[in-house]
């Protein structure tokens, strides 16, 4: 729309230039500037050199930069308008320095604006953000050079990047394997090639694994007295488990109490890790802290207090469900070791 010269007669006595009044789109609105409504944009840094669209709206020069706005007379007088040009202007001076180049405001949700990266793409980022980068205290990051990025690493290892895995944290993507097995793996797995398959590899994600509740009872000491605990997790191999690698001191005794079957580690890795995320997260009361770990185990998370065993039996029990009827609790004297 091609712009037209302001002119309200009413409007512009006592200006000294009348013809040098900046152009505006709106027409004009016919009407007087009260004397009060001036010492407020004065106040405020700006002029008001004209009425337009309605009674409630003024054009107003702003007394920095010269720029011209359209603001209501209500802003005006209850606030301190924006001038749209200096905003504008130290948003492109904050996406100087970090990194980017502003665009424009995004029109449907003002605290986020459009950035064009160094790579050409167009980046949707909060201007707090954006902000936080210039100052050193975080990074941007160009989402479909992201995506490009985790492709290429996928390919070279033989995966085909998916999509995110939506029942996982933020860092899982789901991948395809050329066998044509899609698993969830982490990113940074990935990146660094630690991503067998759990259908067609040879490593432990691929191999038959269990899911299994010891009770750990653990001698008094000089430090400490007594203590019980529960312990959920998976191994290959439930015995060789507590016999050597907990860590548990001398005269302390272990006895299994449930063994599940899991076709592989992947998968007995991803159950575990969901059933300790909804007791931490259901009953954070249960969970023995570390500190009182310290010295007589290896271990420093996963343990749990006595009391919350038939909690976890029915985690257990859900697992063991949703196994399958062929692969029930494999519980018993003698377990997989």
């Amino acid at each position: 729309m091609p712009e037209r010269p302001f002119s309200d007669n009413s409007t512009t006595a006592g200006h000294p230039d009348a013809s040098s009044l900046p152009s505006c789109d709106l027409p004009p609105f016919q009407g007087p500037i009260r004397p009060h409504w001036q010492n407020a944009a004065r106040a405020k840094g700006f002029e008001i050199i004209g009425r337009v669209r309605d009674r409630y709206h003024l054009h107003l020069r702003c007394g920095d930069c010269a720029g011209t706005h359209v603001t209501k007379l209500f802003v005006l007088m209850s606030a301190r308008p924006l001038c749209p040009h200096c905003l504008a202007a130290r948003r492109r001076a904050t996406a100087e320095a970090a990194g980017v180049t502003f665009l424009r405001q995004d029109p449907e949700a003002s605290l986020y604006g459009f950035y064009r990266a160094d790579c050409g793409h167009v980046l949707r980022r909060q201007f707090e953000i954006v902000d936080r980068a210039a100052r050193g205290a975080t990074g941007l990051r160009c989402g479909i050079c992201l995506i490009q990025r985790e492709e290429a690493e996928a390919q070279r290892y033989g995966w085909q990047r998916l999509g995110p895995d939506e029942t996982r944290p933020s860092n899982y993507r789901l991948y395809r394997h050329g066998c044509g097995h899609v698993q969830s793996i982490a990113q940074a797995n990935m990146l660094w090639g630690q991503c067998d398959c759990a259908a067609c590899g040879e490593s432990w994600s691929s191999r038959p694994s269990f899911i299994y509740l010891f009770d750990i009872r653990l001698p008094a000491d000089d430090d400490a007295p007594s203590r019980r605990y529960l312990k959920l997790g998976y191994s290959a191999h439930p015995v060789k488990r507590y016999r050597h690698q907990l860590g548990l001191p001398i005269g302390a005794e272990v006895e299994v109490l449930r063994v599940v079957p899991m076709p592989t580690g992947h998968a007995a890795c991803g159950t575990e890790k969901a059933a300790h995320a909804r007791l931490v997260r259901a009953h954070p009361e249960a969970v023995v802290p570390a500190a009182e770990l310290a010295g007589r185990m290896k271990l420093r998370s996963e343990i749990y207090r006595p009391h919350l065993r038939a909690v976890i039996e029915a985690e257990i029990d859900r697992i063991a469900r949703d196994q399958g009827p062929d692969r029930g609790d494999a519980v018993s004297a003698d377990p997989p070791g």
